[in-house]
């Protein structure tokens, strides 16, 4: 392997990784939120990608108005899922009837889509001509890169201002480390679970959007991709948003670097046997807490 490729390989995988890192930080809100899983994950992507895709492509609307309305729907469809679907079952003892639900939303959104788009690959609308991404270093940086790099930056540290400065952002954390203390001091409760999924679904969105620019959308490629978000959480742990893009960078990469020199088959494979050792040797994860139970 020469230094070029092994460069280029690892500009792919941090690119990549970004992505999940931040698909797997809505997934960990809605976590520490409500203190369950959401397997519906990969159909909130795929409607953030099928949906920008639609805007863009078939209606011919402009990238930059196409991609604002695509994180305005998908917040909005956070808010009605958790509202209409999820706060109905929400607090009863059989946690079955939650996980049945999500599954349910997972399987509905991916059979909507593929009714209506299909199960062939689409080309997805970038937002930056490939005029402005020469090689560098003899580095094939692309359209991709530049994209990827910037929103997993830009998502970064507006999610840190969020959390950190607004107050909409601290009643979030306060009710997520300590949900009795929160309750007790009169943060409410469902706002709070209500934009805990209209993020999670804006992140997804996201997410999605820039998968699609690199595979091109379909409606099992997302399925797939929504399945990762298990071994990124576990890696970095289920609890940690800096555990989640650290999971993710090690997910990219390692899928980066095995396919072309290992097997391309064992890329998709990879990333679920590291979830298994990592539960065998760290069940907590890199950065996760020992105790995943949040009260």
């Amino acid at each position: 392997m020469t230094m070029e490729s092994f460069f280029q390989l690892f500009l792919d995988g941090v690119s990549v990784g970004l992505l999940y890192g931040i698909s797997a930080i809505g997934f960990i809100l809605i976590y520490r939120s409500y203190g369950l899983l959401n397997f519906a994950h990969g159909g909130m992507m795929g409607f953030g990608e099928f949906l920008f895709f639609a805007l863009s492509a078939w209606a011919n609307w402009p990238v930059i108005i196409a991609f604002t309305v695509t994180l305005v729907c998908s917040f909005i469809l956070g808010l009605i899922l958790e509202k209409w679907i999820i706060r109905p079952v929400f607090g009863r003892k059989n946690l079955i009837h939650y996980i049945l639900i999500t599954l349910g939303l997972a399987l509905m959104l991916k059979s909507v889509l593929s009714f209506l788009f299909g199960n062939n690959n689409h080309h997805l609308t970038v937002f930056v001509s490939h005029a402005f991404s020469p090689g560098w270093f003899n580095l094939q940086f692309t359209s991709f890169h530049i994209i990827a790099l910037t929103a997993g930056i830009v998502v970064l540290l507006l999610y840190r201002f969020f959390f950190a400065f607004s107050p909409q952002g601290i009643s979030m954390r306060a009710f997520a480390e300590n949900r009795p203390a929160a309750q007790a001091l009169g943060i409410p409760v469902k706002r709070i679970l209500a934009m805990s999924w209209a993020i999670s679904a804006l992140l997804c969105a996201i997410t999605g959007i820039l998968l699609g620019m690199m595979n091109g959308p379909t409606a099992d490629s997302l399925s797939v991709a929504g399945l990762k978000v298990f071994p990124v959480i576990v890696l970095g742990g289920i609890n940690s948003i800096g555990g989640a893009i650290i999971g993710g960078m090690m997910i990219g990469l390692l899928e980066t670097f095995v396919g072309p020199y290992v097997s391309p088959p064992l890329q998709n494979l990879l990333p679920y046997m590291a979830l298994v050792l990592i539960l065998f040797i760290k069940p907590s994860g890199f950065l996760g807490d020992r105790d995943f139970k949040k009260g």
